[in-house]
């Protein structure tokens, strides 16, 4: 099974989530994808995304992260060793 980065683990589980036209910026490492009319992003501390650990980043997607996203879809949800913290999106969306 070849090596998966920590920035491809999470593009797939946006992806495998059904979210749309997934991008992410490097600096900050943030993330911007939609569910069609809607957008949303997720953006990590760039602490904590260096220092997690692949496996512990994959387990913090699938049982707190992707929840979180649902639930607060159109928003921004930024993830730092602290937890998870919800903010208005700091983007327009335009189609």
């Amino acid at each position: 099974m070849p090596d998966v980065t920590k920035n491809q683990a999470i593009l797939a589980a946006l992806k495998s989530a059904g979210y749309q036209q997934v991008t992410m910026r490097v600096v900050p490492k943030l993330f911007q994808f939609n569910d069609g009319p809607r957008l949303s992003e997720l953006e990590f501390s760039r602490n904590y995304f260096d220092e997690v650990t692949l496996a512990t980043l994959q387990a913090l997607m699938r049982e707190k992260v992707l929840p979180t996203i649902k639930q607060h879809f159109g928003k921004k949800v930024y993830v730092n060793a602290n937890g998870i913290s919800i903010f208005p999106q700091t983007h327009e969306h335009k189609r």
